[in-house]
């Protein structure tokens, strides 16, 4: 793996060239964030020769010059301290604009200062850092750790979207007089839990809309009063479950309500229309309670 050398004193410098540029560029901000510090003389020209400064010492940086990473070294101390007189009298300066996203300086702006000035020290005593392999393999397992961690929030967001495609597609379950078992017949079978409201998913291998709502079953699943058989014809027992369902077709569902009484049947292609289907069987449920009663 190749071994880089980091220019420390080039790097400082562009970055005091960007701050200079920026005042210039924005020099009423800078000015009006200038009277912010009210332990700044001379602000006029304080407005001035802050820039100029920060221009000379990037332009000596640059050059590779060490009297100018003492220079910058000095210039980034005396921001430093500046800026700690002013957080310790309770006056917060507004931001001056000197570097992109740069907002209203606080503390982490004076351990961005500190952390500054060390690097302009070790630019001045020739200090220059490699980076070798113990940072490659380090940088290649955050980035193994980033696609993984993209991975799963691109899983989880593709099961959302499925979730939402299925909520909104045709509304109402498809159900035809005739097809599927009577309303309001009375079965058992074994696949039935007893004593709770089943619906009864039929779904085969060769049916491409039913691949589509086998997710809004897990959905379904969670109501803790209501029971999910899913039945897929090429399963064990599934060839017999539609036949005592007399299921016309691929997908299809059945709400049976606690007494083992057909209230809903029909046609589903979306998870919206397998919970139109369920709330359909409760309320003919309910209300087959209430003409009881």
């Amino acid at each position: 793996m190749p071994v880089v050398a980091v220019p420390l004193a080039q790097l400082l410098g562009a970055l005091l060239a960007v701050a200079a540029v920026a005042k210039v560029r924005r020099f009423g901000a800078w000015r009006a964030a200038l009277d912010g510090y009210r332990l700044v003389p001379a602000r006029p020209a304080a407005a001035v020769a802050v820039p100029a400064a920060e221009m000379a010492a990037a332009a000596g940086l640059l050059a590779g010059l060490a009297t100018a990473a003492w220079g910058a070294a000095a210039l980034l101390l005396a921001f430093t301290l500046v800026l700690a007189a002013e957080l310790a009298s309770g006056s917060a300066p507004p931001a001056c604009g000197c570097l992109p996203f740069s907002g209203r300086p606080g503390r982490l702006t004076l351990g961005r200062n500190v952390a500054l000035v060390a690097v302009a020290v070790a630019a001045a005593q020739g200090v220059t850092p490699t980076l070798g392999r113990a940072f490659w393999e380090a940088s290649y397992a955050v980035l193994w750790l980033a696609v993984a961690g993209l991975a799963v929030l691109v899983l989880s967001l593709y099961r959302q979207v499925g979730v939402l495609h299925l909520r909104l597609g045709p509304r109402g379950a498809l159900e035809e007089e005739g097809e599927g078992p009577e309303l309001g017949a009375a079965v058992d079978h074994p696949a039935l839990p007893a004593g709770r409201a089943t619906l009864v998913a039929f779904t085969s291998a060769g049916c491409p809309v039913c691949r589509q709502i086998v997710p809004g079953l897990g959905v379904l699943e969670r109501d803790p009063v209501l029971a999910v058989v899913h039945a897929a014809y090429e399963e064990e027992g599934g060839a017999e479950l539609h036949a005592a369902f007399d299921v016309p077709g691929t997908p299809y569902a059945v709400y049976v309500d606690a007494g083992g009484v057909v209230r809903a049947k029909g046609t589903v292609n979306t998870l919206e229309q397998l919970e139109s289907l369920v709330a359909a069987g409760g309320s003919r449920a309910r209300e087959a309670v209430g003409d009881v009663a």
